[in-house]
């Protein structure tokens, strides 16, 4: 029985000695494994953050770049249709002016039912003077005659000089070599009117005003149907432009008036001939 006791005891102390060294032992591999652990864990974890944040900075670059490609995309979208606004803001002034010009051809054609009228465009300009000369778009097939007179809605343009089958050359008041029968409205008096020549930038003179004259800045002057040069009567009071100042012709012993035309030159557009 003591034997058995003593067995027992012994069997016990045995196995509480090695479940001590298995505790301790199984510690030390614990703590030798945090520490490799630990290690890595120093090593790896800067990697990791740089990994991860040059990542980002990448996604990020991209995510700029599509943004300045779209951003570009809509700048090209919104100058396209900034472009075509101003194309449509363009057209419509210039369809509005052309509109405004027919409109004042019509008023000046049923005011003047005593003549007869063929409308024309203004192809071009010609002479030392961009002014002194227009080129229109109908000629001898349309029965344009040479010496015909030429009016916009406002009032007188010129006359014709030139003519080919389908344009005409047509010298303009401001030219100092037309002679146009004129008179000063609120006097009456005759006189010729012509370009003012180099200097009086798109202004004509009225010519020959007696030296006692009683003209003054702000008459009217209009046509006269006194014939012309060439034997073709101008149809009378027809508006071209008004006074601005009188001076002495000494040489003459006459008087000049400086004129200020109706008609804006720089804007002609269209124009009517006068063919009774």
């Amino acid at each position: 029985m003591n034997f058995f006791k003593s067995k027992l005891l012994t069997l016990v102390l045995v196995l509480c000695l090695v479940f001590t060294i298995f505790i301790g032992t199984t510690s030390n591999n614990k703590g030798n494994v945090g520490s490799v652990q630990n290690v890595i864990t120093s090593i790896v974890s800067p990697i990791q953050k740089f990994t991860y944040t040059a990542g980002q900075r990448v996604a990020d670059i991209f995510r700029y770049i599509k943004s300045l490609s779209e951003l570009k995309n809509e700048n090209e979208n919104l100058t396209s249709k900034i472009n075509d606004l101003n194309q449509k803001l363009v057209d419509y002034d210039r369809l509005k002016r052309e509109n405004d010009e027919m409109n004042k051809l019509l008023g000046f054609k049923n005011s003047r039912s005593d003549l007869k009228f063929v409308g024309a465009n203004v192809i071009g300009k010609v002479g030392d003077n961009w002014f002194d000369a227009i080129i229109i778009d109908i000629g001898e097939d349309d029965g344009v005659k040479k010496g015909q007179y030429v009016i916009s809605g406002n009032g007188l343009v010129g006359q014709v000089i030139e003519t080919a089958k389908t344009t005409s050359k047509v010298m303009t008041i401001l030219d100092d070599k037309i002679n146009i029968p004129a008179k000063v409205s609120s006097t009456g008096e005759d006189g010729i009117v012509n370009g003012a020549g180099e200097g009086m930038d798109k202004k004509c003179k009225i010519n020959y005003l007696a030296n006692d004259t009683k003209t003054k800045p702000g008459d009217a002057v209009v046509t006269s149907n006194i014939i012309s040069d060439d034997n073709i009567i101008i149809p009378s009071n027809i508006l071209i432009g008004f006074v601005e100042k009188v001076e002495d012709d000494k040489p003459n012993l006459v008087k000049t008036a400086y004129v200020k035309p109706v008609v804006d030159f720089s804007t002609l557009e269209k124009v009517m001939l006068i063919i009774r």
